[in-house]
């Protein structure tokens, strides 16, 4: 289910949250996990350090009022992701 609330679509689960994540983590092991819902880039540092290993995001940047600044701001928070795992 969605980690945050989402508006894009009604959702049957309710949101997770972020103790969810590690508990799935712990479950999956070193398959990749996803984390979807509600994220936007100031909650997705902590999604990863709860155990996500990458997250997908749609409405946060459809619904933005300038969504090519605010990819631009997931481009760069991803760039920085990947320099912090090397």
């Amino acid at each position: 289910g969605p980690i945050y609330p989402t508006k894009l679509k009604a959702m049957r689960w309710a949101p997770q949250g972020l103790t969810r994540i590690g508990k799935w983590k712990a479950r999956i092991g070193r398959l990749p996990l996803v984390a979807i819902g509600g994220i936007t880039p100031e909650r997705a540092d902590g999604v990863v350090a709860a155990g996500a290993d990458s997250v997908a995001v749609i409405t946060d940047f459809v619904t933005a009022q300038h969504p090519e600044a605010r990819i631009e701001l997931w481009l760069a928070w991803a760039q920085a992701q990947r320099q912090a795992r090397d």
